[in-house]
């Protein structure tokens, strides 16, 4: 997060994302999380620290695996992830991704939740807060080329083409032949080729 950004956060939400960060640091990933949560509790669009949040859950259960908490973790964001389905179904967005989220803190290594979060986001016009989260794909698996490709388009819309052609990349890299990466990039290079024509005049 550049220091512009962070300068228009409230101090509160900017003091909790900073120490968080320090914590990711140190990996004290516990604190780290108590630290994300908070910021995301005063300020519920803040696409960083929900990324850091799933960040420091993974990362925890990375350090510290325990068979029993995984299992019961798997099972629980079971429950969660179905009761946000339901909600997402009758248009409670927000509550949606509330209990999406629970499933996150639960199982942070299931890409389906994190996939999950980020479309509720995206019905909600949420798209920086969708791509963050997506963002975390690629880390557990960076072979799901149709999350590769999502994000892709979602930096297109961004108008972020750098990235957006570096993640149609890795989508062609997991999936040779995949007709709509190669197709994406082809249209990357165009529009590239034609703001540099508007520049050069």
């Amino acid at each position: 997060m550049d220091e512009a950004s962070l300068a228009n956060l409230p101090q509160q939400v900017s003091d909790y994302y900073e120490k968080g960060l320090e914590a990711i640091k140190r990996e004290n990933f516990g604190y780290a999380v108590e630290l994300f949560s908070s910021a995301l509790a005063l300020k519920q669009d803040f696409a960083e620290a929900r990324f850091y949040l799933w960040l420091s859950l993974w990362e925890q259960q990375r350090h510290h695996p325990n068979i029993f908490k995984l299992v019961a973790g798997k099972i629980l964001a079971l429950v969660n992830m179905m009761g946000g389905i339901s909600l997402q179904k009758t248009g409670k967005t927000w509550e949606a991704i509330y209990q999406f989220e629970k499933a996150m803190k639960s199982d942070p290594g299931n890409t389906a939740i994190l996939n999950a979060i980020a479309d509720c986001f995206l019905s909600e016009g949420e798209t920086l807060n969708a791509v963050k989260i997506l963002e975390g794909v690629p880390m557990i698996n960076n072979k799901d080329y149709k999350t590769l490709k999502k994000l892709a388009g979602l930096y297109r819309k961004l108008e972020n083409y750098e990235k957006a052609r570096a993640f149609y990349k890795a989508a062609l890299q997991a999936n040779p032949g995949d007709m709509d990466a190669e197709h994406g990039i082809k249209e990357l290079d165009a529009i590239k080729t034609l703001i540099k024509g508007s520049f050069d005049q």
